[in-house]
């Protein structure tokens, strides 16, 4: 058997990951993805969506040929490269893997990914993009979490959020959670592409993808749409209300999929919104519950072992809880845990202490439920959390509070609150 020539070693395909399957075709299901509208049905779709594990399509035949590369099974690769393209025929990579494939059966050394001999310059920037969702797509294989790591960004989810939506931007992957006991599940993660200019969204047309904690408001169906945004659209609420505080701009971000004539895009393609494959974008949305999934969106997501996330976790609850107590002993107690440039419900502290009169009036009794917090993503040192607050001064209402670390100490440098 032809073995792969030393020039692909920047391929990183010296050795298959240590998760990777023995036999680079096990598990590999290539049947076309379904509508879930096909649930009842004995589908594929169907059985995934019962085992909540839906494995991307097109990322299970990529990993399944990296890692037939791996093993300098150039055979295998061939095999699943063509089945992929016969049932993705507009999946532009999986042409380019096949003949890369191709060549290095014929004995041709193989310098580079996409290594093409003659080609158009007005081809030149279409085959670096195709490069570069390869490199992205090869390096998931090696780079995807372990069992015993979680996301820090992710604290945690009230009851009714049964899923949390994470893309890191840096790996073009969305990584889907499920809020499980007694620490959350990781269900599947998609390939996605981000904005032309990459990330960290500061205006409007910059074309990057905004980089924070935002929540799904609305489902777009095909009915509403063109073409351009794939079968359905999920808006997040961008830019939200640390965005404003910093006076990021724009609007329009959403989680979408693509024109019927692609299959898949490059990395960085977007005007910023978060793109997925069409049969991912349908199969993600059985997660979703409108106004209430979140969507964290980070430049490089912070994966630690179970147990620093479970003490992590364990800090952050024990610093609300204190929150908490110092405020029902009154406000000259609890301010201690506000920042002197906060803003609370778009007041000054000083004019929202007059202004509710808190100086000369108790909260009594404070319960706090429905609690969710995030690390902020890109931010080990901010935090924003969401709760129900019930208390005899401002009866029962819905608070949104960012905490950032001043100094040594946690301070809350904004709340927001709607009267329930």
């Amino acid at each position: 058997m032809l073995k792969l020539a030393t020039p692909l070693v920047f391929w990183g395909l010296t050795a298959a990951p240590s998760f990777a399957p023995h036999d680079p075709m096990a598990g590999v299901a290539l049947a076309a993805y379904s509508y879930p509208q096909n649930s009842s049905s004995n589908t594929l779709a169907s059985q995934l969506f019962e085992r909540q594990s839906y494995k991307p399509v097109i990322d299970t035949a990529v990993e399944s040929i990296y890692n037939a590369l791996s093993a300098n099974d150039l055979n295998a690769a061939l095999e699943v490269a063509n089945r992929l393209v016969t049932e993705f025929p507009n999946f532009h990579l999986g042409h380019m893997l096949r003949g890369d494939i191709l060549s290095l059966k014929a004995g041709r050394p193989v310098r580079e990914i996409g290594d093409i001999p003659d080609v158009p310059k007005s081809k030149l920037n279409e085959l670096r993009e195709l490069r570069e969702e390869a490199v992205a797509r090869f390096k998931a294989v090696k780079d995807r979490p372990q069992k015993d790591l979680l996301p820090s960004e992710l604290v945690q989810l009230r009851e009714d959020q049964k899923f949390v939506i994470l893309v890191d931007t840096s790996r073009s992957r969305l990584f889907l959670y499920e809020n499980s006991f007694p620490a959350p599940r990781l269900v599947t993660d998609f390939y996605v592409s981000q904005g032309k200019m990459g990330a960290v969204k500061e205006r409007e047309g910059d074309k990057r993808t905004p980089i924070g904690v935002y929540t799904i408001t609305e489902l777009l169906p095909k009915e509403k749409l063109t073409d351009f945004y794939g079968p359905i659209a999920l808006p997040i609420d961008y830019p939200n209300a640390w965005d404003k505080r910093l006076g990021k701009t724009g609007y329009g971000i959403w989680l979408h999929g693509m024109p019927r004539q692609y299959a898949s895009r490059p990395p960085k393609a977007s005007d910023g919104c978060v793109v997925l494959a069409n049969q991912d974008l349908l199969a993600l949305k059985q997660f979703v519950d409108v106004g209430t999934t979140q969507v964290v969106i980070s430049e490089r997501l912070d994966f630690v072992p179970i147990e620093v996330w479970k003490s992590h976790r364990s800090a952050i609850l024990r610093m609300v809880k204190t929150w908490e107590e110092d405020l029902e002993k009154g406000f000259s107690k609890g301010i201690y845990h506000y920042a002197s440039t906060v803003k609370i419900d778009g007041m000054d502290l000083m004019e929202w202490q007059q202004a509710k009169q808190v100086n000369s009036k108790s909260f009594g009794d404070i319960r706090i439920e429905d609690l969710s917090v995030m690390r902020y993503p890109s931010d080990k040192d901010m935090m924003v959390m969401s709760f129900v607050q019930k208390d005899k001064l401002s009866g029962k209402t819905r608070k949104q509070q960012y905490w950032m670390k001043v100094g040594t100490s946690w301070k809350i440098v904004q709340e927001d609150s709607q009267q329930l």
